[in-house]
Order: C-alpha cells, then structure tokens, then sequence
C-alpha cells in the first residue's frame, strides 16, 4: 500500500513538472522578434547618423561636446532590389550598438551608393579598438558583417558592406 501511495505522489509530481516544463520552455528561448544581432546590443550610446537613413531620430544627444569616430559605412546597391528594408549595426566591441534604418526603394538608388555616416561621442571607441559594421535585412535577419578598427588617424573610417541576397528563386526561365 506505502507502495502504491509513494507511486501515485511520484506521478503526480511527474505530471506537474512536465506540464510546467511544456509552459515555461517557449519562454527560456531567445525571442524571435529580435534579430541575432540586436541580440549582440548590450546598450546604445548616443550617436549621430546622417545620410540615407530613414530615422526618426538620430541618438545624439544634441550636445557641443568633442566627437570621437566617424564611420562612413557604404552599401553596395547590387542587391538592394532584392530586399526589403535594411538595419546597418555598428557594434563596439563592449556591446554598444548605434542601429540605423534604411528603406530599400530600388527606384532611389539605382546607380548610386547608399551611404550612412555614424559619428560617436569621444570615448565609445577608443583608438586601435575593433568594432563590426553590419547590414541586415528586416525580413528574415539575414546579415553581413565586417570587422573595423578605429585607427590613430583622424580621418573617418571607410566601411563598405555588400547587401545580402534573400529570397533569390533559383529557377530560371
């Protein structure tokens, strides 16, 4: 009987557990409305983005202050008729993430280069320290990506970043 009683708890237990294992597991996965690299993002620091972004607001933080890193990121527009709209990451090697947006209208920007200037405040990169420039499309997260560094020059650093191809139909007429 002590048997059958400890049997009956152990089950009892077992089902609860696996009830709150199948409510809670959903939860514990990262979220998919986030992008694999928004996931990277850490914090936002203030930065001004100038160009063919379509923000609303830039981050800064409006003040006179020293500026530090220019970053001139430039798109290759051989894909961009092939994609939706675009999200340019720029993410130090600490965490900190400047995100700009672009809607890709290929009418716009037919022979002609996209280009996003990020400019942070002193101190978020310092000099010799990496940071990777990436795009991405809005539509299925694809993204690449390349690796900067902020060099002693004081000139803006030169990133080019080629499009990703999404959706591409492999058949052909």
């Amino acid at each position: 009987m002590v048997l059958n009683n400890n049997y009956s708890i152990f089950l009892i237990i077992s089902c609860f557990t696996l009830l709150f294992l199948s409510t809670s597991a959903p939860n514990s996965i990262a979220s998919t409305s986030q992008s694999p690299l928004q996931t990277q993002c850490l914090s936002f620091p203030n930065v001004s983005v100038t160009g063919n972004s379509n923000n609303e607001n830039d981050n800064s933080n409006g003040g006179d202050g020293p500026k530090g890193l220019k970053i001139n990121v430039h798109l290759s527009n051989q894909n961009t008729d092939n994609v939706g709209p675009l999200t340019i990451f720029i993410i130090t090697s600490n965490g900190e993430c400047a995100i700009a947006k672009i809607n890709s209208d290929p009418v716009e920007s037919v022979g002609q280069e996209n280009e996003l200037t990020f400019e942070f405040d002193s101190g978020i990169i310092d000099v010799n320290e990496n940071f990777n420039a990436c795009v991405e499309t809005s539509n299925n997260f694809d993204f690449k990506c390349v690796l900067g560094t902020n060099s002693p020059s004081k000139v803006p650093e030169e990133i080019f970043l080629e499009v990703p191809i999404e959706n591409v139909n492999s058949f052909t007429n």
